[in-house]
Order: C-alpha cells, then sequence, then structure tokens
C-alpha cells in the first residue's frame, strides 16, 4: 500500500511539473536548399554510378498534435556525373514528398522524423541514363534538427529516397535510391 501511495504521488508531482498551456495546431512554410547524391544507371552498364548535384525546394508543414503532423514539399534536383568513356551526363527531376512528422522536443530544439512516400517527375536526362518512366514513386525518411528563431525554425535535414519500381519498362531491376542532404529556412505561423 505504501508504494502504490509513493506510485501516485510520484505521477502528481511529475504530471504537475510538466504541465503545459493547452496545444493549438500550425503551420509551417518554408525554402530548402541543398545537395542530392544519387546512383544511376546508364546504358549498357553493369552496375550503377555515382551522381552529384544540389536541390532546390519549398515545403508547408502542418503540426495538428504536439508532437506530430505532415510535411509536403516540392523540390527541383539537378545532378551531374563525368564519365571517362561518356563524357559529362546529367538529368534532373521534380520531387513531390508528401511525409508524416514525429517531433522529440530536446529543450527548444527538437528531433524529427520523417517518414513517407513521394512522386518523382523526370524533366530531362541525357540519352544514356536510364530513366524510361517519366515518373517514378517511391519511399522516403529521414532525420532533422530543428532550432527556432524567434517566428522563425531552422533545420539541418538528411533523408534517404528509394525508388518502389524500375527506371527501365525492359528491365525489372533497375531501381534507383538517392540521399538528400539540406539546410530548412521557415516561417511559423505559431504564436510565441
Amino acid at each position: 500500500m505504501r508504494y502504490l501511495l509513493m506510485v501516485f504521488l510520484l505521477f502528481g508531482i511529475t504530471n504537475t511539473a510538466f504541465a503545459q498551456v493547452e496545444f493549438k495546431p500550425y503551420a509551417e512554410f518554408g525554402v530548402k536548399a541543398g545537395g542530392s547524391f544519387s546512383n544511376m544507371y546508364l546504358e549498357d552498364r553493369i552496375s550503377d554510378v555515382p551522381f552529384y548535384g544540389s536541390l532546390i525546394g519549398g515545403r508547408f508543414v502542418y503540426l495538428g498534435e504536439k508532437n506530430f503532423g505532415i510535411l509536403f514539399e516540392t523540390n527541383y534536383s539537378y545532378l551531374t556525373h563525368e564519365d571517362e568513356a561518356l563524357g559529362d551526363l546529367s538529368y534532373s527531376y521534380v520531387s513531390t514528398p508528401f511525409l508524416s512528422r514525429f517531433r522529440i522536443p530536446v529543450g527548444s530544439t527538437a528531433i524529427v522524423i520523417n517518414l513517407g512516400s513521394y512522386v518523382q517527375f523526370v524533366m530531362h536526362n541525357d540519352e544514356k541514363v536510364v530513366l524510361e518512366r517519366n515518373a517514378l514513386m517511391g519511399l522516403a525518411g529521414g532525420l532533422e534538427f530543428t532550432f527556432p528563431i524567434g517566428r522563425f525554425t531552422s533545420s539541418v535535414e538528411g533523408r534517404y529516397n528509394n525508388n518502389l519500381h524500375s527506371n527501365s519498362t525492359s528491365i525489372d531491376n533497375l531501381w534507383a535510391t538517392w540521399v538528400e542532404v539540406g539546410l530548412v529556412f521557415s516561417y511559423t505561423s505559431r504564436k510565441q
């Protein structure tokens, strides 16, 4: 009985100590810039080759719960590869990720886990780069570290993306993967 009373007392103290004002949903509008690193297949090659480039985009975040929300982005990436036999190669795409956000507060900062899916629209590709489909779908996941600056939020983010089907319409196992690393600067509608 004594231990049960101590548990209830401890629960009451911690509940009072960590009580906060009521959460109000809010939105964030931001811009993102960074780098993309992908593995892409070339015609008549057995394995994939690395491509590097930049990305820029915009994002919308809505947090309907204190530690859970959604993220929608539109990003443009342009990647290149220098090949000894084929010369300079490039391709570009627009991706539109739709991700869930799990926010873990750490003081005034937060660690965020982003998980979800995307659609990738190929804008251009050199003839030797195997991208026969105009649109590709896949899964994405990543980590983000956010910190406030007044009514603004800054973030450092890393994300892994994996296509769910082949880049080729005739070969089944040419799946592309890529990593994005970026900086995000957002305006938040939350009142301080």
